[in-house]
């Protein structure tokens, strides 16, 4: 490594492999952290700022309690922040990011369903599928506007993805869906008639939740891949099938 916040990086991650840093813990001063490792304060404040770009801490600033790094745990707040970064730099397209949603949400999905056939609204996807319940009941309702629209149906699949019980695979689909949100919701504004294009988005999730609570995995991971293809060709925003 030729870089001094590198250092301090390689330094924190030993401390949480070896338990003396957990979740929830302050990171030392400024002053501390230079003088352990050996480095310029400049290079630490560089470390701190990359640790709370992918989410790792958050930083408050000032004095008193609320001061200072403290350990957290948002990794999908960093995710998403590269994958957006990227896709508006066009190193990434949004086609692509929607085609790899497409596999991993049709996998939840399916997860989901199997989940129900053994465990049921007993099984800790249960809460998770009443809250999508609520969510679809909600996108039905009348004189909804398109961003309250837009917010429930992300809120919506993200609770179809904690319900398969595979945080990881939660949390990168949560990337996914904020890397490209600008892109979808300028793609959705240009609906000629946005009531149809509702109208359909709450049929076929409502379609998909249902094969889901049915425990049909098959018919789960179908249902998610055609809502997300449709959406897709109906905004312009072209996934490849898989």
């Amino acid at each position: 490594m030729n870089k001094a916040y590198e250092i301090v990086l390689a330094g924190i991650e030993r401390a949480f492999l070896d338990g003396s840093l957990t979740l929830g813990d302050r990171l030392p001063g400024e002053r501390i952290l230079a003088k352990r490792f050996d480095v310029a304060r400049s290079s630490v404040r560089e470390a701190i700022r990359i640790l709370d770009a992918v989410g790792l801490i958050r930083s408050g600033v000032g004095s008193g309690p609320g001061a200072g790094s403290v350990i957290v745990s948002e990794p999908a707040v960093g995710l998403s922040r590269a994958l957006k970064l990227h896709v508006s730099a066009r190193h990434i397209a949004p086609a692509d990011v929607l085609t790899t949603r497409v596999v991993l949400e049709s996998d939840a999905v399916a997860t989901a369903a199997k989940a129900q056939l053994g465990e049921g609204a007993t099984g800790p996807g249960g809460p998770h599928l009443r809250q999508a319940e609520e969510l679809l009941t909600k996108m039905g309702g009348p004189d909804i506007s398109k961003e309250s629209f837009h917010d429930l149906d992300a809120r919506f699949h993200r609770e179809l993805c904690a319900a398969a019980g595979n945080p990881v695979t939660d949390i990168i689909l949560a990337s996914l869906a904020s890397s490209i949100l600008g892109y979808v919701s300028a793609a959705a504004d240009t609906a000629e008639d946005w009531q149809s294009v509702q109208d359909e988005l709450t049929r076929q999730h409502a379609g998909l939740l249902e094969s889901i609570l049915a425990g049909d995995p098959e018919r789960a991971r179908h249902e998610c891949a055609a809502h997300i293809h449709w959406f897709a060709a109906t905004t312009g925003i072209d996934a490849v099938d898989t």
